[in-house]
């Protein structure tokens, strides 16, 4: 016999979940229009530099692994790895690296989409991917960021369930070394063994770049390396640093010096957020901190370089907290990172002028509140699993 008192207590929950479900797909299909409008205003620039050419920076890498010497403060193996482009020639080495890039974009996007269910969920979220701002500015300047993005989404999926072969993985993020720092912290926090195989294999990768380049640039890089500065206004133009949206260029953006007392600061508060999310979070959880504290513990990161917050946004989706939070937080990041793509000035009018932005820069704040967020919600997650 149906119990009639049961049915009518259940109508309110299934219309309310009716309710809930109706929304999310509206949200869903509200941000499908925004993405494709974003997609529209940038695909086609885009495009045309796969015809005409980078304009400039591509060169700091065609030139030097063509030469065989070192690519700045970038792991020296990164000439030798490169140097088979120079036989394409600077433009056909541009393109292929631009589809390579291109690439690792749509695996990223199909990946990240997997984490979610519902059809215009998942097309939200591929397309978040593959519209965002300073994605299409870090293929058109012939960065290898996508690729990048590609190998942290890679090693920190891999390394929940293969721990050592994610950790090789994730050694290559010391191609762009300041980006593997938040990995290894983590495997050092949780598993020693594979931070230090991670280690390992970063530090062999950098040896056989110096024995291609010649053992006498390890002076030169350590040269470099102690050069920099964490406000890098001895290595960058005013503009070029006005560029940046690590914790200096958020200061810049508030119209403020960028002092290195405060650069410090800031860096060492995200930190202790960040270790406060690793430990209030799970596996997948953990490894979203991870993915959120590359951009956040680095007093160098350029506009371009935050194309690595997909690396968080395709593992947020897959986190252990309320749906509502997850497409919340989801949608206030790609919101921050347009909004502040928007206000960044570039290309500026005058390189050698004085740096400013249109407003301030939001995404990295907002970045540190999603970290934060991790902390509080993981945790209450996982006690109401209790």
């Amino acid at each position: 016999m149906i119990d009639s008192a049961a049915v009518s207590a259940s109508a309110p929950a299934t219309r309310a979940w009716t309710a809930w479900r109706d929304a999310l797909a509206f949200a869903c299909f509200a941000a499908i229009g925004v993405e494709l409008a974003v997609l529209v205003a940038w695909a086609p620039d885009t495009l045309r530099y796969l015809h005409d050419g980078p304009i400039g920076d591509f060169r700091n890498f065609y030139e030097p692994a063509r030469d065989l010497r070192l690519v700045g403060l970038y792991n020296p193996v990164l000439a030798p790895v490169l140097y088979p482009l120079h036989w394409l020639g600077a433009l056909n080495a541009y393109r292929a690296l631009f589809v390579a890039n291109w690439a690792a974009v749509l695996w990223i996007a199909w990946t990240a989409q997997r984490g979610v269910a519902a059809p215009e969920a998942r097309v939200a979220v591929a397309l978040a991917v593959i519209s965002l701002p300073q994605m299409h500015w870090a293929i058109r300047l012939g960065h290898f960021t996508p690729l990048l993005a590609a190998v942290a989404l890679g090693g920190l999926l891999l390394s929940t369930r293969r721990p050592q072969a994610g950790a090789l993985v994730l050694s290559l993020l010391s191609l762009k070394p300041q980006y593997a720092a938040a990995p290894f912290l983590h495997l050092a926090r949780t598993r020693r063994r594979d931070a230090v195989l991670m280690l390992v294999a970063a530090g062999g990768m950098a040896l056989i770049g110096f024995a291609v380049i010649g053992y006498g640039s390890m002076r030169e890089y350590a040269s470099l390396l102690f050069d920099w500065g964490p406000q890098s206004a001895d290595n960058l133009l005013p503009v070029q640093q006005s560029w940046l949206y690590s914790w200096p260029g958020v200061q810049i953006s508030l119209g403020r010096e960028p002092l290195p007392p405060i650069t410090f600061a800031l860096i060492a508060v995200s930190f202790a957020f960040v270790v406060v999310a690793w430990t209030r979070t799970d596996a997948i959880g953990g490894a979203c901190v991870t993915a959120f504290a590359m951009l956040l513990l680095t007093p160098y990161s350029q506009f371009y370089d935050f194309a690595l917050i997909v690396v968080g946004l395709a593992l947020l989706v897959r986190c252990d907290i309320p749906a509502a939070a997850r497409a919340a937080m989801f949608a206030g990041l790609y919101a921050a990172a347009l909004y502040t793509q928007s206000v960044t000035i570039f290309p500026a009018g005058d390189a050698f002028g004085n740096g400013g932005t249109d407003g301030p820069y939001i995404v990295t704040p907002a970045v540190l509140g999603a970290v934060a967020a991790l902390a509080i919600l993981g945790n209450r997650h996982r006690e109401g699993a209790r």
